[in-house]
């Protein structure tokens, strides 16, 4: 049953009740042909009111949705390094995927990976409206028997990571939830350069094979992004 349909049982309904009190003292064969009769009146009236689209106290359809969860493109940019020498830097035409190319050596004393991700606000709202960003890891590759391929702080509960923000006049990423960094204050149309500073394992890192990839996926603004590192001799 549609929510209109019951709509108008629940009101039908009242109307009766209130017709049969006020007419409890009539002859019983006639109340029911009044009732009868107001029912099919009601009935009619509310019915063709609907059907005709007037709105008024009876008009019950919900408001517009929620504002949807807030939407921002994510794209890795070609400023983003490693530091040390790579064979190769890609960047799929979607800008979610980078990858770094690296010789057995350079992978095996790989300390730091920095990854610059430009960030836009497209929500529709006014200018002073602002909506909650966040970028978080994950998941990142463990290599057997010796752990992950980013570094572990905070007594080995939260990846070693730095988020900042660099364009002037930008918002704040103004707490951590874990390993999430989160900012409140971005407002609508607003970009912004978001760095991602990771501590890498040389030793993990050392454990990455042509078979055993090095993966770390990130959630940006609602984006998946991930950073590919892979060992190569060409």
């Amino acid at each position: 049953m549609s929510s209109g349909a019951a709509e108008l049982i629940v009101i039908l309904g009242a109307l009766a009740i209130v017709i049969a009190v006020a007419v409890r003292k009539v002859p019983q064969r006639k109340t029911l042909a009044f009732i009868g009769g107001s029912l099919i009146v009601g009935g009619t009236l509310f019915g063709g009111l609907a059907w005709a689209g007037v709105s008024g106290i009876w008009n019950f359809e919900p408001g517009p949705d929620p504002t949807a969860d807030p939407l921002f493109t994510v794209v890795f940019l070609s400023t983003s390094d490693t530091d040390r020498t790579e064979l190769s830097e890609t960047i799929t035409p979607d800008g979610h995927t980078i990858t770094y190319a690296l010789t057995d050596e350079n992978m095996d004393g790989l300390g730091d990976v920095n990854l610059d991700v430009r960030v836009a606000n497209v929500n529709v709202g006014s200018s002073d409206d602002t909506w909650r960003f966040t970028a978080e890891i994950v998941m990142v590759t463990q290599v057997a028997q010796n752990g992950a391929i980013v570094n572990l702080t905070s007594y080995n509960q939260l990846w070693s990571v730095d988020w900042t923000l660099s364009d002037i006049g930008s918002p704040t990423l103004s707490s951590l939830e874990g390993d999430k960094a989160v900012s409140t204050d971005w407002k609508t149309g607003m970009a912004d350069q978001l760095n991602i500073d990771l501590y890498m394992s040389p030793t993990n890192c050392g454990s990455l094979t042509d078979d055993l990839p090095g993966l770390v996926d990130f959630k940006v603004g609602g984006i998946d992004l991930h950073l590919k590192l892979t060992e190569s001799y060409a």
